[in-house]
């Protein structure tokens, strides 16, 4: 008995199959990685920069290390979820579990960094709250948003919109109208046949 090896959906060279539709390789995800990092940092950026109303700027010097911590933190679970996402092509379900993985990864990264910036007065620690309710979502969206840049350049096939079958008797009938003259039906016109 012989088993059938799956066909490559793209160019040579590519991982991606039928059986793993999302496969990438090594260097797809450091760019993939690296565009993460490089949106999610620039948002943070803007966002802080917007709600500070300029001031947020001096908040880059916070922002870098603590996304180049992030960085460091979050590519091997990255990582991990590409893999096991690999063989589903439900693009809503990757950008969901990647949404889902920057929301996690900010919560580790600011509680981490409110920690051992604060000092040890327990009022500053709880006032530290408003920064999650930025740093959560822009982070979010941030990872889910690479995902999808990534991965429509990696797989321009899955989202291609869906064509439909269309009418099978219209192939057929271009075809007889591309090959057959119509006749005119007044009876007082004398038709030549076709040569």
């Amino acid at each position: 008995m012989t088993t059938a090896t799956p066909q490559p959906l793209a160019p040579s060279g590519s991982p991606r199959t039928d059986d793993e539709p999302f496969a990438f390789t090594r260097a797809e995800f450091l760019r993939g990685a690296g565009r993460a990092w490089l949106r999610t940092t620039l948002l943070l950026i803007a966002v802080w920069a917007t709600a500070t109303i300029g001031v947020g700027i001096v908040a880059t010097f916070v922002i870098l290390p603590s996304s180049a911590v992030a960085i460091v933190v979050g590519a091997p679970g990255a990582y991990a979820i590409g893999r096991r996402l690999r063989t589903s092509s439900r693009v809503r379900l990757h950008v969901t579990a990647f949404a889902a993985y920057g929301a996690l990864l900010a919560v580790v990264v600011t509680a981490g960094y409110i920690l051992t910036t604060a000092t040890a007065d327990l009022a500053a620690l709880s006032a530290s709250w408003w920064m999650f309710l930025v740093n959560v979502p822009v982070t979010a969206f941030g990872l889910a948003n690479a995902w999808f840049a990534t991965a429509k350049r990696a797989v321009p096939a899955a989202f291609a919109p869906p064509t439909s079958p269309g009418d099978a008797d219209a192939a057929v009938e271009d075809d007889l109208d591309d090959r057959y003259r119509v006749i005119d039906p007044d009876p007082r016109r004398r038709q030549r046949p076709r040569a």
